[in-house]
């Protein structure tokens, strides 16, 4: 899988979707490794928290990011969507298969807020789909 090294751009503009970096604030704290900024198509940032991909399990309203890291340190979003959508154990194997170790994920009080957060990140900039051969 090919990551986007750099993004001299703002973060969601270009043909990846790339994290806005850690909340700084955290820093001092040692947690800024923990969580990441994603931003969407309409310009609100949202804060997820940061866990390896293997450990992320199927939860009502929770948004997903599943990232890969490059070596710069940017992630780029390998799936984007719902943790209790049916496809998501699939779209977990098959994002750890192309090289995803993460997990972003980020909790809302309803369903409907999590669809339009998965709306908005998705109309950011598309996610190129995941390709893998099990040959």
């Amino acid at each position: 899988m090919m990551l986007h090294p750099t993004h001299p751009e703002p973060a969601t503009r270009g043909r990846f979707l790339i994290d806005d970096g850690m909340p700084v604030a955290l820093v001092a704290t040692g947690l800024d490794t923990s969580f990441r900024y994603w931003r969407g198509e309409a310009g609100a940032r949202f804060v997820f928290s940061v866990a390896p991909i293997s450990v992320v399990r199927p939860a009502v309203n929770a948004v997903v990011v599943l990232a890969a890291v490059s070596a710069g340190g940017s992630r780029e979003a390998v799936w984007i969507g719902r943790a209790d959508d049916p496809e998501f154990a699939l779209a977990r194997a098959a994002a750890i298969a192309a090289g995803a170790t993460e997990a972003h994920v980020h909790v809302t009080q309803t369903p409907a807020g999590a669809h339009r957060i998965v709306r908005d990140l998705k109309a950011a900039v598309p996610v190129t789909p995941i390709r893998v051969s099990f040959n």
